[in-house]
């Protein structure tokens, strides 16, 4: 199966960019004109029914209006601010006051909210995380030398995700309940639909969320989870998304490889022409005796991209 090989380049790509993160980091603590990182530049104050004890904690959450989690970027040193605010509103706030703040309009403070819930309770909370599934517009977060934008529910399930043990990820009917929740998820990140599909097979229902994910909406997780289980059901499509990803001038050849060996697992000889034209282009990786045996299988020999 190659989906979670592509699950893994997925992470890869994300880790890849910590680098970069990581310099512009740098350069917001030197020069705090760099709009893409003023996080203060959409910010909602929502005050008005928070309990007097919280109140300034949940307006300092909002100022900074960035979800951080306990991990600060290279070369800080404890904490980082909001996660601290986090811990202060965790420590003062009821169950009952922290299910109030997951309405709050600063979806930061919500997030933050709906987590400090997770942690009472010791369990995901069904309500929290779908007010944060329904919500709109993404929130600014920083996760370390990572910086970026995800939807509400993003955090929220990660959260949730890393509390349980690896072996318990497949099982754990909590997360089997998230991910079914996710496939319905605007915009959601490559990286939490990849895992949402990489945990678990679907029942045939949930199946044709997955298909419109992958044909309508061309979403590359949906794609090879329909690659990995119902190959043979939904052939037709599935090469005609390899061939336009191989078209892509846009995508790295490590990457095409990778869709010219899952079109070459059809072993359809229609697809000759896309493939001696992609060799052309590629005429090292070839040569491997893994491809060779492939591109036999699609009626292609030596002499023809000679």
């Amino acid at each position: 199966m190659k989906f979670p090989t592509i699950f893994a380049g997925v992470a890869i790509l994300i880790l890849s960019g910590c680098q970069k993160h990581q310099q512009k980091e740098k350069k917001v603590a030197s020069n705090p004109l760099i709009e893409e990182f003023d996080f203060t530049k959409d910010v909602v104050f929502d005050t008005l029914n928070v309990p007097q004890h919280l109140r300034k904690t949940v307006k300092d959450i909002s100022a900074l209006n960035v979800y951080e989690t306990a991990y600060g970027g290279k070369g800080s040193e404890g904490n980082p601010p909001n996660f601290k605010n986090f811990r202060k509103l965790y420590d003062a706030a009821s169950e009952q006051e922290l299910f109030a703040l997951t309405d709050n309009k600063n979806s930061v403070v919500a997030v933050y909210a709906v987590i400090g819930l997770l942690e009472r309770k010791g369990k995901y909370d069904v309500s929290g995380f779908q007010k944060m599934l329904h919500r709109k517009g993404k929130i600014h977060i920083q996760n370390g030398c990572i910086i970026g934008e995800d939807h509400p529910a993003e955090p929220v399930y990660w959260n949730y995700y890393y509390t349980l043990k690896p072996e318990k990820l497949k099982s754990d009917v909590n997360l089997k309940q998230l991910d079914s929740m996710l496939l319905f998820m605007p915009d959601a990140s490559e990286l939490i639909l990849a895992t949402a599909l990489r945990n678990r097979t679907y029942s045939d229902g949930l199946k044709q969320q997955i298909v419109r994910l992958a044909f309508d909406n061309h979403r590359l997780p949906a794609l090879l989870y329909l690659d990995s289980w119902h190959k043979k059901e939904y052939a037709g499509p599935l090469q005609k998304e390899f061939i336009k990803l191989i078209e892509n001038d846009s995508i790295g050849e490590s990457r095409k490889r990778d869709y010219v060996s899952m079109l070459l697992s059809f072993n359809n000889t229609g697809n000759k022409k896309i493939i001696l034209n992609y060799l052309k282009k590629d005429s090292l990786w070839r040569n491997e005796p893994q491809i060779m045996s492939q591109l036999e299988n699609n009626g292609i020999s030596a002499e023809d991209y000679r």
